[in-house]
């Protein structure tokens, strides 16, 4: 019960930061299953992992992007939220940016390789 309360918390402190966002008019909460969706005017901007409490991009309405991660609902303070970055001198500075390298490291092209003209 504690940790339900917990999560109440912390998702009305995430969903209040991002109402105090330039930008963002309303913002929502819609339940789901295994995540919450958070709508920032009108779309689908993020899904909650109700489990781990991690905050994931949305690739459309319905599907969360696992690798657009913003850390956990209860470090949301330590991001800017304009501008989807963490704020400088924070702790999970340091885990975003690792993430991010990363990321580029094993990031190849998509498609068909163009044809070579002989």
């Amino acid at each position: 019960m504690d940790t339900a309360i917990q999560y109440t918390e912390s998702m009305t402190a995430f969903i209040s930061t991002l109402l105090n966002t330039k930008g963002n008019k309303n913002v929502e909460q819609a339940q789901g299953r295994r995540f919450d969706r958070i709508l920032v005017n009108g779309e689908v901007r993020f899904f909650v992992d109700k489990n781990t409490w991690e905050i994931f991009g949305a690739k459309s309405d319905f599907q969360y992007n696992p690798r657009r991660q913003y850390g956990k609902i209860d470090t949301a303070s330590q991001f800017d939220w304009a501008a989807l970055r963490p704020l400088s001198g924070t702790t999970i500075e340091t885990v975003w940016l690792q993430r991010e390298a990363e990321i580029q490291k094993s990031y190849k092209p998509r498609g068909r390789p163009r044809k070579v003209q002989p």
